[in-house]
């Protein structure tokens, strides 16, 4: 009855807490000071669990990785994963591919392909989710900004339809790596079609990976993959170009269905080779001589052995 007159008088009422309730605050703000061992900027949470169990969680600032126990959060910060992660965003901003695509938006892949004499390669900007492709940055704005969609037009210079023509698809920045590295989409006609081959470079490095899982490898504990090569030219070498550009001939194999080298034998290239009639004739007579020379030569012996 109190409680409902105090309501009615819009007074609040405020329930203490027991020393119970207070201990557990008190050890759950104790819990999210940072030990001395942890760098300035990582993040502890403090979660409640059923039973009043407390949980302590630590995040990076730099990965955002989350670890749920000092020995976890102990291992990463000696693997110095966060050292190679802030090298590799370094190289980024210093790096001239990165420079010449940084107003691409998220979700959208440098897309090159040959032109129709197969000389040159032109350069697309391609929305994968969409597949909506534009030749120019104005093009690709103006559809971002306005929604407006502009003819993506090469005067038949070069193939935008088919895949045949195909060379790369280059993406920044891909989903689960550090700003900075690059993926390297890389078509190939085979008997079986189009193989599509990935490829990852570092920024910091420029090696060049094969798999998404020796680059994790690779950030996490700094160990190379045996598969892992530094190319002759980067991809910074290959597609700082606007427009279109000269077409390499080592690219240019892409394109190329590879075949079997048609060898033929011995025996096939002697039969094959010519002689002049005179040779021919004389050549037939001497057969003729050996092989009566030989049957009047071989005399068979009693033993079955041959006497010549």
């Amino acid at each position: 009855m109190e409680e409902d007159e105090l309501k009615k008088q819009g007074k609040e009422i405020v329930e203490a807490e027991g020393p119970e309730e207070v201990e557990f605050d008190e050890n759950a703000e104790a819990l999210k000071e940072a030990p001395f061992w942890l760098p300035d900027g990582w993040i502890i949470n403090v979660r409640h669990g059923d039973g009043g169990s407390i949980y302590r969680y630590y995040t990076s600032p730099v990965s955002e990785y989350t670890f749920s126990t000092e020995m976890e959060a102990l291992d990463y910060l000696f693997s110095e994963m966060d050292e190679r992660i802030l090298e590799s965003e370094a190289c980024a901003e210093d790096n001239e591919l990165h420079k010449m695509h940084s107003w691409l938006p998220d979700g959208w892949v440098v897309e090159v392909r040959a032109g129709t004499m197969q000389d040159k390669m032109y350069k697309f900007y391609v929305h994968l989710p969409t597949g909506m492709r534009f030749f120019s940055k104005e093009d690709v704005l103006r559809y971002v900004n306005e929604g407006k969609i502009s003819e993506c037009d090469v005067k038949g210079l070069c193939d935008t339809i088919s895949e045949d023509n195909i060379l790369a698809q280059v993406e920044f920045n891909p989903d689960g790596l550090p700003k900075g590295w690059v993926k390297e989409l890389v078509f190939r006609k085979c008997n079986d079609g189009i193989r599509k081959d990935p490829y990852y470079t570092d920024p910091v490095s420029h090696l060049l990976f094969r798999t998404l899982k020796s680059v994790i490898s690779y950030l996490q504990t700094g160990e190379i993959s045996r598969h892992a090569y530094l190319p002759r030219r980067s991809v910074t070498d290959i597609y700082s170009f606007d427009g279109c550009a000269d077409l390499p001939r080592k690219m240019l194999k892409r394109l190329k269905v590879p075949g079997k080298k048609k060898q033929k034998s011995v025996q096939s290239l002697v039969f094959e080779k010519k002689l002049p009639d005179d040779q021919t004739s004389n050549r037939c007579k001497f057969l003729q001589l050996l092989v009566t020379w030989c049957s009047q030569s071989i005399v068979p012996t009693v033993t079955g052995q041959v006497i010549f």
